[in-house]
């Protein structure tokens, strides 16, 4: 079995690339693509199916649980697995021969079959270890079958020199043995698009075989796996939907707190209540980031009349919005002070889009439309589709239900259709597009539709179970184009999250900002940009010097010149080197998110936040404060935690960006760590009473350790 073993530390995963012969690969292919009952869900990005031999099929309380099965495990093998089955089984006890271990008396008999099928080189596996499995001393057997995909694995405390690729070509199989779960991480990345011949491009299906022994109940992983299913299923609300309510943790301030500057930007925000808030009049939609309404609100009641307009975060329970509010006991004209407000609206710095508000509706509404019209009682939310939208939309205008004024109010022109999708669904953003634009089309005689060129520019969006029709104001995103960007860092922060998080940071007049990471600059030109005239000064550092060169670049291009900022290339954990002593006010920075050291060990990004907490300490004033965007913000916490005498947890809100959840934490400085300083006036008065070394007494007492290596 030897010749079959790839070169790891632990001699642990084995890989046969012939194991079967051409003519049945591509059969099976053939036959799984064609003949299996694919799902999906919204936790993965690939198709799944689950089988199982369970000795009892009517008893599902033991039945095996994988953490990614969109369903329910199909019960029974069709006649390709069996085959398959049986080759593996084959494959895996003729090597035991000799071997001296269990499986030689005892043979693999393979009864869980998960089947992954990748339509394209671009559906990947982020990195992982089968949790499911521990507690288990069974084999996973993997065949791959069509297109050749790269299999990827590495140490969980090595990973830059414990590692193996394996280029799985079609009809070869890989097994891990139980141990590689315990010590190795695996995945399958994104390639580059196959081309070719037609068969190169058909995808590529994986048939993993797993063992479960039925009279030893659930394993350890498949115990978390239910444990973590029921803390969500615990967090849901009545009807099965996320909570609408959940928001940012903020720590609890008394009124004296406040005054003393204890505020975290967005902590007093309302949200949407319709029992509260229904009779209010939406005059405006302000659209942000999933997550991030409490910024943009905060800054609205900013520029806001705050006695004529109310604030509402996530109206009607749509994420991602703000609403503007008419209050209903305000009786100025409509129209007297419009163009004002929208003045006031487009130079937002934490928005998307500003909207004219028209209408909403959910798409239990389009699902009982259809089911009353076409007797359809088995139709559900995930079959709903464009044509679907387009009728129910098209009954809603003419029932008068809905109206889309500026296009009523325009005697002739043009408009366009345009929409965002956020969410699960059976249609795309561009069907959305074009039946609902069809509708509004053929109701609005009035008005043409035009893709270029037009003169209004009308937003469907659908953000999970809400659709949400309003007039856009502003032409491009109001996040982009702020800053005059010579240079560009491969990942570069949106500035209306630079802004939220700048002003998380508490900036006074004169005080010191730093970027320990600041790739492009972004965070520190709007820094200085928001507080223009007030005598700020920034210092960014990269441990790149082409980043580093290149905000300064940014800088120069802005008119921002050294007396205001500077830049350094520099490793974050030595940036004391070029700071003194609580000399900086605010820390602000979006940390690396592990997407570039992916390839390094998994702890390294946790030792690197350690690090970088550990020394920033330092050089911060006492109560100054860290705001940090990180992608593992539970992971960050942990740490704060950890370092709890040194830091003060403000704030940790989860916000979306384009497909990842990333944090935005702050924390706030404490004068001085107390436990510590105890601990040293009590070794300190003891150590008259003991009688030990000089080197001893110095390791103890004086805590040696190089805080920079850690």
């Amino acid at each position: 079995m030897e010749d079959y073993l790839i070169p790891l530390k632990t001699p642990c995963v084995y890989y046969d690339p012939t194991f079967l012969p051409p003519t049945d690969a591509n059969e099976a292919f053939d036959d799984l693509l064609q003949n299996t009952p694919w799902e999906i869900s919204p936790k993965i990005n690939r198709w799944v199916t689950l089988m199982e031999l369970h000795p009892n099929n009517d008893n599902n309380n033991d039945a095996y649980k994988y953490r990614d099965a969109p369903g329910k495990a199909i019960q029974g093998f069709p006649p390709t697995i069996m085959k398959l089955k049986a080759a593996a089984e084959q494959w895996y006890n003729s090597k035991q021969k000799g071997s001296g271990s269990d499986y030689e008396s005892t043979p693999v008999s393979f009864n869980i079959c998960l089947l992954n099928y990748y339509p394209t080189s671009q559906h990947r596996l982020g990195w992982h270890s089968d949790r499911e499995e521990l507690g288990r001393s069974t084999p996973i057997a993997s065949i791959s079958l069509g297109n050749p995909r790269t299999f990827l694995v590495r140490s969980k405390t090595d990973g830059m020199n414990d590692r193996a690729s394996i280029k799985m070509e079609h009809g070869s199989m890989v097994v891990m043995e139980n141990i590689c779960q315990l010590r190795y991480l695996h995945s399958v990345p994104k390639e580059d698009s196959v081309d070719g011949k037609e068969e190169d491009n058909r995808g590529r299906i994986n048939v993993t075989f797993r063992c479960k022994d039925y009279s030893m109940g659930a394993t350890a992983g498949e115990l978390e796996h239910e444990r973590r299913d029921q803390w969500i299923d615990g967090i849901q609300t009545e009807s099965g939907d996320a909570d609408v309510m959940a928001c940012g943790w903020k720590i609890t301030m008394d009124a004296s707190e406040k005054e003393l500057g204890g505020v975290v930007f967005g902590d007093d925000i309302r949200y949407y209540d319709e029992g509260l808030h229904a009779e209010l009049k939406v005059e405006y939609l302000i659209r942000t980031n999933i997550g991030a309404e409490c910024y943009c609100a905060a800054e609205l009641e900013e520029v806001m009349d705050i006695e004529r307009y109310t604030m509402l975060s996530r109206p009607f329970g749509v994420a991602g919005y703000v609403a503007v509010c008419k209050n209903s006991d305000d009786d100025t004209d409509d129209g007297e002070d419009e163009s004002q407000v929208l003045d006031a609206l487009l130079q937002l710095r934490t928005a998307h889009h500003i909207l004219r508000y028209h209408d909403h509706f959910d798409l239990d509404d389009v699902l009982g439309f259809m089911r009353e019209k076409d007797g359809a009682a088995d139709l559900t939310k995930a079959s709903l589709d464009g044509e679907m939208l387009y009728q129910y939309y098209k009954d809603r205008l003419v029932s008068k239900e809905g109206c889309v004024q500026t296009l009523a109010d325009l005697e002739s022109g043009t408009f366009r259709v345009s929409s965002e999708r956020i969410g699960n669904h059976g249609f795309q953003a561009p069907e959305v597009e074009r039946e609902m634009g069809g509708a509004l089309s053929e109701y609005y005689t009035n008005v043409k539709p035009k893709m270029n060129d037009f003169d209004i520019n009308v937003r469907i969006d659908v953000v999970a179970d809400k659709v949400i029709i309003a007039t856009q104001q502003n032409v491009d995103d109001l996040s982009k184009g702020r800053h005059f960007l010579r240079f560009r860092n491969a990942v570069t922060i949106k500035t209306n999250l630079a802004y939220a998080m700048i002003r998380c940071a508490n900036i006074q007049p004169g005080d010191l900002v730093c970027d320990p990471f600041c790739g492009s600059g972004t965070i520190l030109l709007e820094a200085l940009d928001c507080y223009r005239g007030q005598q700020i000064k920034c210092v960014g550092m990269d441990v790149s010097r082409r980043s580093a060169n290149g905000a300064r670049d940014n800088a120069l291009a802005e008119g921002f010149r050294e007396d205001v900022i500077q830049f350094h290339c520099c490793d974050a954990r030595n940036f004391r080197k070029h700071l003194e002593e609580e000399s900086v006010s605010a820390i602000v920075s979006n940390l690396p998110w592990g997407v570039m050291t992916g390839h390094k060990n998994v702890s390294d990004l946790q030792s690197m936040y350690e690090v970088f907490l550990r020394t920033a300490w330092y050089i911060l004033k006492p109560g100054g404060r860290i705001v940090m965007l990180v992608l593992r913000g539970l992971q960050l916490t942990r740490i704060i935690r950890k370092l709890s005498g040194r830091y003060k947890l403000l704030s940790v809100n989860v916000v979306r960006t384009t497909n990842n959840l990333p944090s935005i934490v702050v924390v706030e400085k404490l004068a001085a760590d107390e436990v510590r300083d105890s601990v040293k006036r009590q070794l300190s008065y003891l150590a008259q009473f003991v009688n030990v070394s000089s080197e001893m007494y110095q390791a103890v007492h004086y805590e040696k350790i190089d805080e920079t290596t850690l």
